[in-house]
């Protein structure tokens, strides 16, 4: 950890944090509210520290070492704000996007570097009928301003948005304002690490869609970019990374006893 260049700056504008920049460093942003296994770690009170880390994070540094770069990772820029830094080019990469016909006008996509399990969450007291994305449409869904749907055949406009962090989105569930959420199981199940057992929770229920496309990881960035071109190299690594089992390892440091899905 001690070799990569960390730049919070969570005192700081986005703006002052990337002026800051040490020279030759490719900078990527990330979810400031990403799966709980991953990015900031916390403290016993759950509160964010500043070390930033996790599989992710790992895997990318891992990459960019061998390509003879520093990286800098900035966490403390939104989701929504994140992606449209990386599409202007103030920032070079964003990491772990999900590819969707929208974005893809917009970035160029990395090779997939960990693929997850979609499913579909609902309150105990309210089970519903749920087996396909066409059965989706029945209900009443919540999600998350930024996210991407495209894989559960979902447009933001189908869901009730408003919130950005998995927490709200689950209180809104448990309080009834919509039906269903979807979501990927590792990044719930990961809420146990922070001791909030999602999955085992009394009140809710969980279930494959089985049409859904299982989603997977890239890193992004803008279309027509020097970062963009890079990328072919970052694959390149990456499928060494993959093939030697270097990045199975690196998930079971960060999520025990979840499965490693490239």
């Amino acid at each position: 950890m001690k070799t990569l260049l960390l730049a919070f700056a969570l005192q700081l504008s986005p703006a002052l944090a990337l002026a800051e920049s040490p020279a030759g460093a490719v900078k990527v942003c990330a979810d400031p509210d990403p799966p709980p296994w991953t990015y900031w770690v916390r403290d016993a009170r759950g509160q964010k520290t500043e070390r930033f880390e996790g599989a992710s994070v790992d895997m990318v540094r891992t990459i960019f070492k061998r390509l003879g770069k520093e990286v800098e990772f900035i966490g403390s820029v939104p989701w929504v704000r994140c992606l449209k830094l990386v599409e202007t080019g103030e920032i070079d990469y964003a990491m772990d996007a999900y590819a969707d016909p929208e974005r893809a006008r917009r970035f160029a996509y990395s090779a997939h570097y960990n693929t997850l399990t979609p499913q579909v969450f609902f309150r105990a007291d309210t089970p519903l009928n749920i087996r396909t994305i066409a059965d989706l449409k029945h209900y009443r869904g919540c999600g998350m301003i930024g996210a991407s749907y495209a894989h559960y055949g979902l447009d933001p406009r189908d869901l009730d948005l408003g919130v950005t962090t998995y927490d709200a989105m689950i209180r809104k569930l448990k309080a009834g304002r919509c039906d269903f959420f979807v979501e990927e199981l590792e990044v719930i199940s990961g809420y146990r690490f922070l001791g909030r057992d999602y999955i085992g929770d009394a009140a809710m229920r969980h279930a494959p869609v089985a049409d859904a496309r299982a989603p997977a990881k890239h890193l992004i960035a803008a279309r027509v970019s020097e970062a963009a071109r890079l990328l072919a190299k970052f694959d390149r690594e990456l499928a060494t990374l993959i093939k030697s089992g270097e990045a199975a390892e690196i998930w079971q440091r960060h999520a025990p006893g979840l499965p490693y899905k490239p």
